[in-house]
C-alpha cells in the first residue's frame, strides 16, 4: 500500500476538532484504516483505488465515488505498479447541524456511485478541489450542504449496518492511537480483545488489509512526520518520542511508510 499525503497526517490528528469540511488531493498513495463521525467521499479522478469499509472490499475506478458514513472503519489503497488520483471530500457532522441528526443514524444504500453519470457532481468536484483554499466558512458549508444534499437525493440511505467485527476493529484502532508511543506486541493486542493470537491476527488483516505491525507502523510515521516538520527534535528524540525502539528502525519503518528518508521528507515538504 503506497501512501503520500500530509494533509491526511493533519487531518488524522486533528479530525475531533474538525468545524468545517476538508478538501485535498492525493495522486498515487492511500488512507491507512481510520474512522471517524466526519462523512468522508473520495472521488477517484483517473486510475483505479481499492477500499475496506467495515470488512467488505471495493475496487473503484475513473469517474466513481467511495462513500463511507459516520464510524465506518476504512482504508484505501493503491496497488504497487497503479496510479490514480483522487479527490477526499471528509465533511464532520458537526459543519451540517440540519443533517447531522439524520446522518447520525443512517447510512448510504451503496459504497460506490457512479459520479460520472452525474453532471452536477462531476462538475463540482472538477472545480472544488483547486479553489479550496479560497472558500470562506460560509462557502465550504454550503458545498458541503450540496454535495451530501445530492449524494442524498441519488444514493439514498439506510440503517447504519453496525456489525460485531466493526465495533471490534473500532475498538482495536482507539487502543492503538491511545497507546502507540508503548511496546505492543500482537500477542498481548490479541489477549487483551479475548481472542487468539492466529485468529486476531487473521481478522486485523482482512478488516484493516495489513498486519498490526504494519499498522502500528503507520501511526508512529504520522506522528514522527508532522514532529519532523514542526519541532526542533533531534532524529532520535522523534524515534523514541513515537515508540520506535531505535533509529534503525525509525528509518526503516519510515521510508516504507513515505517512500523518502526522514531527511528527505524534511527537505520536500519546506521547499
Amino acid at each position: 500500500m503506497k501512501r503520500k499525503n500530509t494533509d491526511f497526517d493533519r487531518y488524522e490528528l486533528e479530525r475531533d476538532d474538525m468545524q468545517n469540511a476538508a478538501c485535498f488531493i492525493n495522486k498515487d498513495g492511500g488512507f491507512p484504516a481510520h474512522f471517524h463521525s466526519s462523512i468522508e467521499c473520495v472521488y477517484v479522478r483517473s486510475g483505479n483505488i481499492t477500499a475496506i469499509v467495515d470488512g467488505q472490499v471495493y475496487h473503484a475506478r475513473a469517474g466513481q465515488m467511495i462513500l463511507t458514513s459516520g464510524y465506518s472503519v476504512h482504508v484505501y489503497m493503491t496497488e504497487e505498479g497503479e496510479h490514480n488520483e483522487v479527490v477526499t471530500l471528509i465533511v464532520p457532522l458537526a459543519s451540517i447541524p440540519s443533517l447531522q441528526k439524520v446522518l447520525n443514524k443512517k447510512a448510504f444504500k451503496d459504497t460506490i456511485y457512479n459520479v460520472a453519470e452525474d453532471t452536477e457532481l462531476t462538475a463540482l468536484f472538477s472545480i472544488i478541489p483547486e479553489h479550496w483554499a479560497e472558500y470562506s466558512p460560509e462557502t465550504i458549508k454550503g458545498i458541503s450542504y450540496m454535495v451530501l444534499g445530492l449524494l442524498i437525493s441519488r444514493v439514498g440511505l439506510c440503517d447504519h449496518p453496525g456489525n460485531q467485527r466493526s465495533n471490534l476493529m473500532k475498538d482495536v484502532l482507539i487502543y492503538l492511537q491511545n497507546n502507540y508511543q508503548q511496546p505492543i506486541r500482537m500477542e498481548h493486542l490479541a489477549r487483551h480483545f479475548g481472542y487468539s493470537k492466529s485468529r486476531f491476527s487473521r481478522l486485523f488483516h482482512d478488516h484493516l488489509g495489513c498486519s498490526m505491525i504494519e499498522y502500528l507502523a503507520t501511526i508512529r510515521c504520522r506522528q514522527a512526520a508532522l514532529l519532523l516538520i514542526e519541532s526542533d527534535m533531534t532524529m532520535l528524540d522523534i524515534a523514541l518520542a513515537v515508540g520506535f525502539e531505535c533509529l534503525r528502525t525509525f528509518y526503516r519503518a519510515f521510508k516504507n511508510c513515505y517512500q523518502m528518508t526522514p531527511t528527505q521528507y524534511i527537505k520536500h515538504h519546506t521547499q
